[in-house]
């Protein structure tokens, strides 16, 4: 396991310029809003820790989903002692478990200087200080300049995008303006502390390791919910791509076998994502690829077939509804009509298809969420993702949520009304698993995956070996919980 190197080890070459000596990026979330998504690297933060890196002789990632030298929360005090961290910086990106986030952050050692970033973190740039005394900065937007030019001791009042203390007082400095993802730095995974792959309770279940590239930012789209394509100042963020070419070597230079392109939308370009997938057959590179992309790639079939022979294995696919009203009301620029055709070119092709889905959007009623699982089953979906509607910040949805009467937006971003509280949500969205996942279907879902080579036939032989262990661990980890809360309840009663 590779230790927090310093920036001359990791090749940055920024040692001597910071005003700090070790930088502590920290990601505060011990599990992910998505149970997949805690598979995969914190990408963002691994860039804001690559910035530091060309500036800062030290710099750490503790990842306190997987890192067990940072978990309980005693062992990070102590490593930041010990280590002689004098920077914290934090990432808090999720209004999923915020409050848990907030808490951790609030509880970090005083006298430190912290700073705290993220799509989270720039909505609630108030809340966060008030709640968190010993946060000293707010980084609003992306943060990867904002990190360097801290890190090099730029007088904090000419750093833009940045949210500080004076005298008592929040200041907001003036919004920086975005910069082009030409300017990222090159992302060190060498920073890293932990290997990232399917492993739960322990135990490695899928073998070869994942990993993450960003190969374009922004949408040219303007789905009415999405707030992920919008910068501080809620404008749409410019789709920006890297070329092929680049992209190419970053993949070939990787030693994970999964790598999951996290780009808001990777088909946006399609003859760049030719390009990339003729440099991977040219190649004759084995990897399995993952992607999100928008329905209107079925219309090219040639890179469909290109995407197959490149190792291409699953694509996200946002459907969000089975009603033709819902989908005008959330802007996606498609008919249920043209997304049956559209999957009827899909399913000539060997990917596993993944569609996400919305409910609870406004006017939806109870019989028309649970559309969902029939539609996903007609239009061939082998999984599909079902989220209720949330309106964050930047959202273009919040506004209008905020002015139709009786729905309401909770401190998470859930969006409920008076006639479908948070609760008959969750009912709702546990029909629309059960009814979606029908063993008939998880059976044919499992012989596709086998099939089409997204999971390999050795790792499935090994389960046998691999079970037990995870077994035993997560039973021991259990019994571990159960005497913290005992402990913890018998503290707090006195007895």
């Amino acid at each position: 396991m590779t230790k927090g190197l310093s920036a001359s080890e990791a090749g940055a070459g920024g040692a001597g310029k910071s005003k700090f000596r070790h930088v502590l990026c920290i990601n505060p979330y011990y599990e992910e809003i998505s149970g997949a998504m805690g598979f995969f690297p914190p990408t963002g933060l691994e860039y804001i820790a690559s910035a530091f890196a060309t500036v800062a002789p030290r710099v750490t990632i503790a990842d306190l989903r997987h890192d067990g030298d940072f978990r309980p929360e005693s062992k990070l005090a102590e490593f930041i002692k010990r280590e002689g961290v004098d920077l914290l910086a934090v990432s808090v990106n999720w209004g999923f478990g915020l409050d848990e986030a907030l808490g951790l952050v609030s509880r970090l050692p005083a006298g430190i200087c912290t700073i705290v970033g993220g799509q989270e973190a720039t909505a609630k740039v108030e809340e966060i200080m008030r709640r968190c005394p010993n946060v000293d900065y707010v980084a609003r937007g992306e943060g990867e300049e904002i990190a360097i030019e801290l890190a090099s001791g730029r007088p904090v009042r000419e750093i833009t995008g940045l949210s500080r203390r004076e005298n008592g007082s929040i200041i907001h400095n003036e919004n920086r303006t975005v910069g082009k993802i030409g300017i990222l730095p090159e992302r060190d995974r060498s920073l890293r502390r932990v290997r990232y792959g399917l492993s739960r309770y322990g135990v490695e279940m899928l073998s070869g390791g994942i990993d993450t590239v960003l190969s374009s930012r922004g949408c040219p789209f303007q789905c009415e919910f999405c707030s992920f394509n919008r910068n501080p100042l809620g404008k749409k963020r410019d789709y920006e791509e890297r070329p092929a070419e680049c992209v190419f070597e970053e993949v070939q230079s990787l030693d994970s076998d999964i790598i999951f392109f996290v780009d808001d939308n990777f088909s946006v370009n399609e003859k760049r994502v030719e390009r990339l997938c003729d440099l991977i057959i040219e190649s004759g590179l084995k990897k399995r690829f993952l992607a999100q992309a928008r329905v209107e790639i079925a219309r090219n079939p040639r890179l469909l077939e290109k995407l197959v022979r490149a190792g291409f294995k699953a694509l996200f696919i946002g459907v969000e509804s089975a009603e033709d009203r819902i989908l005008k009301q959330l802007k996606k620029g498609f008919t249920t009509a043209q997304l049956r055709e559209y999957f009827k070119v899909f399913r000539q092709f060997d990917i596993f298809y993944s569609g996400y889905f919305m409910y609870g959007n406004i006017g939806e009623t109870e019989e028309e969420m649970l559309e969902i699982p029939g539609f996903a089953h007609e239009l061939g979906l082998d999984s599909i993702t079902y989220m209720k509607l949330r309106a964050y910040e930047l959202a273009p949805i919040k506004d209008v949520v905020e002015a139709t009467p009786g729905y309401h937006i909770a401190s998470d971003g859930v969006v409920y009304s008076d006639r479908y509280s948070t609760a008959d949500l969750a009912r709702i969205g546990k029909q629309i698993k059960k009814r979606f996942y029908t063993p008939m279907h998880v059976a044919r879902t499992v012989s596709k995956i086998l099939r089409i080579g997204m999971v390999r036939w050795r790792d499935i032989a090994m389960l046998p070996f691999r079970l037990p262990v995870g077994l035993y661990n997560w039973r021991a980890g259990k019994r571990k919980r159960a005497k913290q809360r005992r402990l913890h309840q018998t503290g707090a009663t006195g007895q």
